[in-house]
């Protein structure tokens, strides 16, 4: 083969093997075919991220010694022509290794291209060769994350997204920052129950080969809709105010209203509070259930129930304040009543009643028996109650005297003209009185007592034959005592003649 021949031989192979190096794997080009430009051949295309490097080592054939210098770098602001690379320093070479440094702060979208030359002497022949790389400047890592709002006490709903053109993307707590309370972090999952009220928030780092990038993710916990224990409002003419519901802060925006009975005349419903306030004097009882719904947050409700009630106020019990009684009485009844209709229904009982007073809880009446352990003077009360919760009182004192006896002549007898007195008295019993029972008194006798005092009076303008009357003594607690008294109205003594066949006699 002749020199000439073998020189094209060589040069030719030297082509071909600098096309065979150019034809490296191109990372992150989906293009089916490759760029080239006119002068440096075939673009070889690769996605690199900013803060990221690649290098690349070319090889030629064995029998060459070859040199490999950075021809141009640059941004390319076109169509990727040579004449379209502005000026840049993100490639260098060190021996034959070319290595690419994107900067961190670099765009991306942006174009930069590195054209390495490759030149040999080798056996006297000068060959040139050129590579065109070029760096598409990608994001290489985006990440993202969402975090439903929950209501204190539910699990949390977190969806993390992340993606790298440089390799798996890993998840950390950001540095410094911790994790909301009852959150934790395993894998790219966030578990767990959030304990804090209010505004939270995730901060995480999302990490690919040495790039990172923080998102934070907020979101918040809403305390939980509280309705309240079934509360009774009574009113009796009165202004009552129901509790204000229990709510836990007011973060929820809970509005209140009305959803199963009808709020009575009189009676208003703070809707923000959930109060119910106002008064009336009719008698009524209406249950109704209030529902609270939230405004913020997830969805929620809570229920409490009111009943109202109302009715006349009560004001005083009719009713002796004094119950009179006796030793050894049986049975002594008295009627207590409220002074005011169309309440609730009453029911009456006794505070502090000594044994053998007891009350019918339906009607009032008050029983004293077994009077002689009653001691006088003893007080107790006598109470209504209303179905409605009202009540009201009366103080009742027991007067408890003794068996009553009455004492005093059993005859009385005086002249025809001449009126006399005889006094009785009366032991045991309370205000007690006198009177003539049972008289046999002949026309013209005439017998009377002072019913306060017991002086009996007898007195006939003629004599009259022994007759009887009874004098009785009856006190306020209802005993009796008689005395029978036999009266007598006698003539006047005087002569019933005149002197006649007397002798008269002469002094001598």
């Amino acid at each position: 083969m002749s020199y000439s021949k073998r020189s094209k031989f060589i040069a030719a192979s030297v082509v071909m093997a600098l096309c065979l190096c150019s034809c490296f794997m191109v990372f992150g080009n989906d293009d089916s075919e490759a760029a080239s430009d006119a002068t440096y051949g075939t673009i070889s295309e690769f996605n690199l991220a900013p803060g990221f490097k690649w290098t690349y080592t070319p090889t030629y054939p064995s029998d060459l010694s070859v040199t490999t210098t950075i021809l141009k770098q640059g941004t390319n602001t076109s169509s990727g022509t040579s004449s379209s690379i502005v000026s840049g320093t993100w490639a260098s070479i060190s021996g034959n290794t070319v290595t690419v440094q994107v900067p961190s702060g670099a765009a991306v979208g942006s174009v930069y291209d590195v054209i390495p030359k490759a030149t040999t002497s080798t056996g006297g022949i000068t060959q040139t060769a050129y590579q065109y790389l070029r760096v598409n400047v990608t994001a290489g890592i985006t990440a993202s994350g969402t975090a439903s709002d929950v209501v204190l006490g539910n699990a949390a709903s977190v969806t993390l997204t992340a993606s790298s053109s440089m390799g798996t993307v890993s998840w950390a707590v950001t540095s410094g920052k911790s994790l909301p309370a009852g959150l934790t972090l395993s894998g790219s999952s966030i578990t767990g129950t959030p304990t804090s009220v209010g505004s939270n928030t995730i901060y995480l780092t999302a990490s690919a080969k040495g790039q990172s990038t923080d998102i934070a993710i907020p979101f918040t916990v809403y305390n939980v809709i509280q309705g309240g224990s079934a509360q009774t409002l009574m009113s009796y003419g009165t202004t009552v105010t129901s509790s204000t519901v229990s709510q836990t802060g007011s973060d929820l925006g809970v509005t209140w209203a009305v959803t199963s009975g009808t709020l009575p005349s009189g009676f208003t419903l703070n809707s923000s509070t959930g109060v119910i306030a106002g008064s009336s004097t009719v008698k009524q009882s209406v249950t109704l259930t209030l529902t609270g719904t939230s405004a913020n947050g997830p969805t929620q409700t809570a229920t409490k129930q009111v009943t109202i009630q109302s009715e006349p106020k009560l004001t005083t019990i009719s009713g002796d304040s004094t119950i009179l009684t006796y030793t050894g009485n049986s049975n002594v009844t008295k009627t207590y009543t409220s002074a005011v209709s169309g309440t609730s229904t009453l029911t009456w009982s006794l505070v502090g009643a000594p044994t053998g007073v007891t009350i019918n809880s339906s009607t009032g009446v008050v029983t004293v028996t077994g009077s002689a352990a009653v001691t006088t003077g003893t007080t107790f009360t006598v109470k209504a109650a209303s179905q409605y919760g009202q009540s009201i009182t009366k103080d009742v004192t027991l007067t408890v005297a003794g068996t009553l006896d009455i004492t005093g002549s059993t005859s009385v007898s005086t002249t025809a003209g001449t009126a006399v007195t005889s006094t009785y008295t009366a032991t045991g019993g309370n205000g007690n009185t006198f009177s003539i029972v049972n008289s046999n008194a002949p026309s013209g006798a005439n017998v009377s007592i002072n019913a306060s005092t017991g002086v009996l009076s007898l007195s006939g303008a003629s004599p009259a034959s022994s007759f009887t009357v009874d004098v009785k003594v009856t006190s306020a607690d209802g005993q009796t005592d008689t005395i029978t008294v036999t009266c007598q109205i006698m003539s006047v003594l005087v002569y019933t003649s005149t002197p006649s066949n007397g002798v008269i006699a002469y002094a001598i």
